[in-house]
């Protein structure tokens, strides 16, 4: 009798070593699960901290590209006035051809 006293008392131990075991590891998944669900919330926002940055960097080119600064102004009063010359020239030209055709 002794012999299967022994063996319950050995069975029991282990039964509660399982259990033990058993409630450990579902504590474990429990933090597991919510350590994913932590991080996929914190991932949802560095996307949309990321579109958020794509979009101001899109928008940002774009007014670089639109900006007119003090440079492109100068560069086009310069071209604009040699456009005028060209013109003034062309004109004196086909002025100077009719007068002395018309000799």
């Amino acid at each position: 009798m002794a012999n299967t006293e022994q063996e319950i008392f050995d069975f029991t131990a282990l039964v509660r070593r399982l259990l033990k075991v058993h409630w450990e590891t579902k504590e474990e998944l429990c933090k597991v699960k919510s350590d994913l669900e932590r991080q996929a919330r914190e991932l949802k926002d560095m996307e949309t901290l990321a579109n958020a940055a794509m979009h101001d960097y899109d928008m940002l080119k774009t007014a670089k590209m639109l900006e007119i600064g003090d440079n492109d102004i100068a560069t086009a009063k310069r071209r604009v006035s040699k456009l005028i010359r060209d013109v003034d020239r062309c004109i004196t030209l086909l002025t100077g051809q009719q007068t002395s055709s018309q000799k």
